[in-house]
């Protein structure tokens, strides 16, 4: 994204917490920036922790959470969960996003061809009488290389359905 629309979205994203009653404190709106000009990594806390300290290294890890979970209740933040133990964030942009990952190791993907999941979606949502807001579905399975290396879905569902990490990709997302 050019410097010009990440500098437009970090003020959208200000002015609508602060259109809601909200403070725009020095570590919220280096939280903010650090989101928007990371957008498409899909940090954890940790990371974007690290992050911002860059910036700002007074910020700790309460304020991390406390901002992700306001900007998660006012639409402004997605939490996806790849079933690593924690969560990772992406910023919604107006639509819903598609993520497909391998229980196994981690590998995930965004689905090809999203606006037409997404218009079949709405369409059947819509048959039942909701209106759908901007959000993200994760859907688990295993990729070809770990059916290959003989991964069985069984024993992956044992212990809460946690993976493990192989071959160092847990959480790695491709565009």
């Amino acid at each position: 994204m050019q410097e010009g629309r990440i500098s437009e979205s970090i003020e959208d994203y200000l002015g609508r917490l602060k259109s809601r009653g909200f403070r725009l404190t020095n570590q919220r709106r280096v939280i903010v920036e650090t989101l928007l000009r990371n957008l498409g990594t899909h940090l954890n806390a940790r990371e974007l922790l690290e992050l911002a300290q860059q910036e700002d290294p007074s910020i700790g890890i309460a304020t991390i959470y406390r901002t992700i979970e306001l900007m998660n209740s006012l639409g402004m933040l997605n939490m996806v969960n790849l079933e690593e133990g924690f969560l990772r964030f992406e910023v919604p942009d107006e639509r819903m996003h598609f993520h497909v990952f391998c229980r196994s190791c981690g590998k995930t993907v965004h689905l090809p061809d999203e606006d037409t999941k997404m218009a079949d979606v709405r369409k059947w949502a819509g048959a039942e009488g909701f209106e759908l807001l901007p959000q993200t579905f994760e859907m688990a399975g295993l990729c070809r290389e770990c059916r290959e290396d003989g991964v069985l879905e069984e024993p992956l569902l044992v212990g809460g359905g946690r993976r493990r990490c192989r071959r160092g990709r847990c959480g790695r997302m491709k565009q």
